[in-house]
C-alpha cells in the first residue's frame, strides 16, 4: 500500500486554529503562509502561548493576498490588509528570537478584547521560521490510531498535533525511521520525533483541557518517549497537494 497525503495544515497566526489547504508550498524557512504572525503582548513583545492562553485557539484566522481575518467564537469577523509597522524581536519557547513587525489597528483591537489583555500582532520577517524547532512537521493516520487504544477507544482529533503533513499507509511510529523523503516535489529530511507538550491536551476548538493525550503517549511508548510525530527540514523547495504519495529514501 502506498504511503500518500491525507491531510494538510497551516497556521497562518500561531497558537490559532488551523486551516486545512488542498496544497501547500514549503520553503526552507517552512511552508508559505504558516505562522506568519505571533501574538505578543503589547507591553514587552512577550509571545502569547496556547498553553497559557487557551482562548487563542477559540479564533479561526485566514491570511490571503495581504489581508489577515479573525472569525471569532461570537461570528464576528474583523478583516484588515496587513501594514506591518515597526520592527520588533519576540522568543519562542526555547529562547530563539524571531523578529518581525508590529500590527496595529482593528486586528489587534479584536484580539485584544478578546483575550481580556492588551495585545499586538506580529508579522514574521520572510526567512524566519515560525515553527517551534524545525520547519514542517508529520504524522501518520497510523500512529494516531495506536493512541486510540490507550484514550477509550477514541481516536484523538489531529488538529490537536498541529501537523503540516499527515499522511497513511504507514505503519504506527513507522515515519521515526524514515531518513529523507519525496513529498509532491518538495524533498524533506528528517531531524527527528516531536516531543509533545500539554497543547494537545486542549480540545483544538474551545481551548478547554479535555483528553489526557500526554499521559496517554507516556502509557504507551514510556515516560521518556512522549514524542508524537516527526519534525523535517526541507532540502529542496516544492509544493504538497493532498494525495501526493510519499516516497521515503
Amino acid at each position: 500500500m502506498p504511503v500518500t497525503v491525507t491531510d494538510l495544515s497551516l497556521a497562518p497566526v500561531k497558537g490559532m486554529r488551523v486551516s486545512a489547504p488542498d496544497a501547500v508550498t514549503l520553503e526552507p524557512a517552512g511552508p508559505v503562509g504558516d505562522r506568519a504572525f505571533f501574538v505578543v503582548d503589547a507591553g514587552d513583545n512577550g509571545l502569547l502561548l496556547t498553553t497559557r492562553t487557551p482562548r487563542l485557539v477559540q479564533v479561526q484566522p485566514d491570511y490571503a493576498d495581504g489581508v489577515l481575518s479573525l472569525r471569532f467564537p461570537d461570528g464576528t469577523t474583523v478583516a484588515e490588509p496587513v501594514q506591518p509597522g515597526e520592527p520588533a524581536i519576540t522568543r519562542i519557547y526555547d529562547g530563539r528570537e524571531v523578529r518581525g513587525r508590529l500590527v496595529d489597528g482593528a486586528l489587534s483591537a479584536a484580539l485584544s478584547e478578546h483575550l481580556g489583555r492588551d495585545v499586538r500582532l506580529l508579522a514574521r520577517d520572510a526567512g524566519e521560521t515560525g515553527a517551534d524547532d524545525f520547519p514542517v512537521s508529520l504524522m501518520s493516520v497510523g500512529s494516531l490510531r495506536a493512541l486510540a487504544g490507550v484514550l477509550d477507544g477514541a481516536v484523538p482529533d489531529p488538529r490537536r498535533f498541529r501537523m503540516t503533513i499527515t499522511v497513511d499507509g504507514a505503519d504506527a511510529w513507522e515515519e521515526e525511521g524514515w531518513g529523507e523523503l519525496a513529498v509532491g516535489d518538495a524533498l524533506l529530511r528528517v531531524e527527528g520525533a516531536i516531543p509533545r507538550c500539554a497543547v494537545t491536551t486542549r480540545d483544538p476548538d474551545s481551548g478547554r483541557r479535555d483528553v489526557p493525550v500526554l499521559r496517554g503517549l507516556a502509557d504507551l511508548r514510556g515516560k521518556r518517549h512522549v514524542d508524537f510525530g516527526i519534525w523535517c527540514t526541507v532540502s529542496r523547495r516544492g509544493t504538497v497537494h493532498r494525495g501526493d504519495e510519499v516516497r521515503p529514501a
